[in-house]
């Protein structure tokens, strides 16, 4: 499942160019066929950020923003 909520994130935020909300990650995954509940899609963010993929923050009391970070390659 992590790899789909990351492949998700990447298409939604149009690489990493847009945060987008915990609510739009739902309906794409669901438009997309995918049955996640909240709690499975924030431990899946928890462990997307815990590895340096993303940054989560909270935007409204029950919602969070999510923004794909970007890793920039240095080429020697």
């Amino acid at each position: 499942m992590l790899n789909i909520v990351y492949e998700a994130l990447k298409e939604l935020s149009k690489g990493g160019k847009e945060p987008v909300t915990e609510s739009q990650i739902l309906s794409y995954l669901a438009r997309n066929g995918y049955s996640i509940s909240l709690p499975d899609l924030v431990k899946s963010l928890m462990r997307l950020e815990l590895m340096g993929l993303v940054y989560v923050t909270s935007s409204t009391k029950e919602e969070r923003m999510v923004k794909l970070l970007v890793r920039q390659e240095t080429t020697s």
